[in-house]
């Protein structure tokens, strides 16, 4: 014997009919409607779930993409600093002496390098931008967020908010 299909339900249903057709599933009108109810919800947390992974797989990639630039930017940076170590003195800028630069032409370098830095620092703050939104993306609640950045979850929250990935761009 048959029982019903309905969420909760499990009654036995009656023999077929003897003229044929198709079995019965539910005992009842509000037992099918509670069965169609329960698989509408499945297949919306399902579509949430799938638009879900694939907003956490987007975040994912634009994250590893921040940290290849944040690479970048470091290695050249890190490149520029090696040649000019390998470049003798008399090619250095002027008021280098050894292994020292001399007050007078400290802006020069000062300057250089502190604009090296930054163009790092401005990529390193699209890196974390694009890896809160991953964790959001990913399910984190802003109290996890907040911990991993040293501040509280509603700081974390006002900071990271408004997510432009690619706005400085």
């Amino acid at each position: 014997m048959a029982t019903c299909e309905g969420p909760g339900c499990g009654k036995r249903l009656p023999a077929p009919r003897a003229r044929g057709g198709r079995p019965r599933r539910f005992c009842s009108e509000r037992c099918r409607a509670r069965h169609r109810r329960l698989m509408a919800k499945i297949g919306r947390n399902t579509d949430r779930r799938e638009v879900r992974l694939e907003d956490a797989d987007e975040r994912r990639h634009e994250m590893r993409s921040a940290a290849y630039t944040v690479a970048s930017a470091a290695r050249r940076v890190a490149a520029e600093l090696d040649a000019e170590a390998e470049r003798p003195d008399y090619r250095q800028p002027a008021g280098w002496h050894g292994s020292r630069l001399a007050v007078s032409a400290s802006w020069y370098l000062a300057g250089r390098y502190t604009a090296a830095a930054l163009d790092v620092l401005d990529e390193v703050h699209r890196l974390v931008a694009s890896a809160v939104a991953a964790d959001r993306a990913a399910g984190a609640d802003w109290a996890a967020i907040g911990d991993a950045l040293g501040v509280s979850a509603d700081t974390a929250s006002r900071r990271y908010r408004e997510l432009p990935t690619d706005a400085g761009r």
